[in-house]
């Protein structure tokens, strides 16, 4: 199983990406969040001038970020930098349109917009809207290829539900997952193993096979020291960002707040007392406030709401032998690659306990 990197496009993303490289990380994903992150394809861009092996894409695009034909040419433009490196990931928008007030897109918008993607970069006829207005559009670069490389170019679809799971398989070439409602440190092997059992169904009946099909999942991780707590200091501040995502939806959505798991709707009065009605501003601007620290760092309060029972269940957190058998079973399960999300920060230091401390222990390497 592959191991990768969720970097925010923050100044030195590239560096940080050419350093996690260097220690035998296979890809790097740039966040597509305007208003929090740094534009993705300019990291991008940066990245694949200072690399020569790590695969290169978005994790993820959202479509209403840009139109179809702008989003293939920008990635076909990095892929003129690193031929062949090159993935496009795509989503319906999580905190990418939460910062703007937005719910996630229709699922029918997603496929549309993926099918275009797949279109365009194949050297194919797509069909471009703009308000009641629809036109045919194709790449026209010059034969000189100084602009573009299309070629090699997978699209991998972001989906939880059954169906952004059925666009994933029946348009694209992979599935980043989210594992929704799963314990990361219990039971992700098995929510893992029955999704794909699902797509592979789906795929058979839609007579389309799954062999080559790319699987990722992005996690939060942190290898504990000895006897040391999932709430330690040292641990918030390298998982803590990513436990608190499922507090930042229910602020931009109270209604889901009944279906969250129990551990996290039991601290959901402390959020709204700790953390929200800090912010001092109506219910209806939260979302400009919620996600300030979105995969970086905590917000003032969001300690007091987290608990070693959440920490585990939604990251990667734990002992080296603990999250190296969960990574075992998530390969068994099916997954081809797992992307680690640190903090900016902490991305070097995320980097080096994987490949010190879990990575040995994939390999086999007895580290007692």
């Amino acid at each position: 199983m592959e191991v990768g990197l969720v970097l925010m496009s923050y100044h030195g993303s590239w560096d940080d990406a050419a350093y996690a490289e260097q220690h035998g990380f296979a890809s790097v994903g740039f966040v597509d969040s305007p208003l929090i992150a740094g534009d993705p394809f300019v990291a991008m861009a940066l990245t694949a001038e200072r690399t020569s092996a790590i695969r290169i894409g978005t994790m993820l695009a959202i479509p209403s970020n840009r139109i179809a034909p702008a989003c293939a040419t920008a990635i076909a433009t990095v892929n003129r930098l690193a031929p062949g490196r090159v993935f496009l990931g795509l989503g319906t928008g999580n905190t990418g349109r939460a910062i703007l007030g937005l719910k996630g897109m229709p699922v029918s918008r997603l496929e549309e917009y993926v099918a275009s993607c797949r279109a365009l970069l194949d050297g194919e006829e797509a069909t471009q809207r703009e308000g009641d207005t629809a036109r045919f559009v194709r790449m026209r670069h010059t034969p000189e290829d100084r602009y573009v490389t299309c070629d090699n170019i997978p699209v991998y679809v972001a989906a939880d539900g059954p169906r952004a799971r059925r666009v994933a398989y029946e348009q694209g070439d992979g599935w980043i997952m989210g594992l929704q409602g799963c314990n990361a440190m219990v039971n992700a092997p098995e929510i893992l193993g029955t999704s794909l059992a699902k797509l592979r169904a789906a795929a058979a009946e839609a007579g389309k096979g799954v062999g080559d099909f790319h699987t990722m999942c992005s996690l939060g991780l942190c290898v504990l020291e000895e006897g040391e707590s999932p709430m330690s200091p040292r641990a918030l501040e390298r998982v803590g960002p990513v436990a608190m995502l499922p507090f930042h939806a229910y602020a931009d959505n109270p209604a889901i707040g009944e279906h969250l798991p129990a551990p996290i709707r039991d601290r959901l009065e402390i959020y709204e007392r700790k953390v929200l009605a800090r912010f001092g501003v109506p219910r209806d601007r939260l979302y400009q406030e919620s996600h300030r620290g979105h995969l970086s760092h905590l917000l003032p309060g969001e300690e007091e709401v987290l608990t070693e029972q959440i920490i585990r269940m939604t990251t990667l957190t734990g002992t080296a032998r603990e999250i190296a058998d969960i990574l075992r079973r998530l390969e068994a399960a099916g997954l081809r690659n797992v992307t680690l999300n640190p903090p900016p920060h902490l991305a070097r230091e995320a980097v080096r306990e994987y490949a010190e401390k879990i990575a040995p222990l994939l390999d086999g390497d007895d580290l007692s």
